[in-house]
């Protein structure tokens, strides 16, 4: 949270701020080889989406898509082996479209590898916020599953 951003309020000059949402999971796996799972196509092909095209660096643009659900585009817009992943939405359903995924990698004292994810700039918590916090939550399950197994398993076909 932290930007200032007028919201669905109809009064003049309501000001709120961004909504973000935020997970974390800790995975059995090394540092480099989770960075390797969100930050390659093949990696993401097997914990994300099946059917992912474009490119992994910086300025590139990544589509994804699936059967019954809407595209969605995401442009990354940092690259911080092994640490830091960030994507940018370019195209999406609603008011996702702007708003920006973090991954921060670290490394835990007992050789697990935590994910925090943090998907910031919803102007609040209607639209599809609710549908993105949950499917955030079943998607870093599906990372956790690839990086520990290497049993590809994509949430999306």
């Amino acid at each position: 949270m932290g930007d200032v951003y007028n919201n669905t309020s109809r009064e003049p000059g309501a000001v709120y701020t961004m909504i973000d949402i935020q997970h974390e999971i800790k995975i059995r796996a090394p540092q480099q080889k989770v960075f390797n799972a969100i930050s390659t196509l093949e990696g993401l092909r097997c914990w994300h989406s099946a059917k992912i095209d474009g490119g992994p660096k910086v300025g590139d643009t990544l589509r994804f898509e699936s059967v019954s659900n809407p595209i969605f585009r995401w442009q990354v817009a940092e690259l911080d082996a092994p640490k830091r992943l960030q994507w940018e939405c370019a195209e999406g359903p609603g008011d996702s479209v702007g708003t920006s995924v973090v991954f921060n990698l670290n490394e835990t004292s007992d050789g697990r590898t935590q994910v925090e994810l943090a998907h910031s700039g919803w102007s609040g918590t209607h639209g599809n916020y609710r549908k993105c916090n949950t499917l955030w939550a079943i998607l870093l399950h599906h990372l956790r599953m690839y990086a520990e197994t290497d049993t590809a398993n994509p949430a999306y076909r």
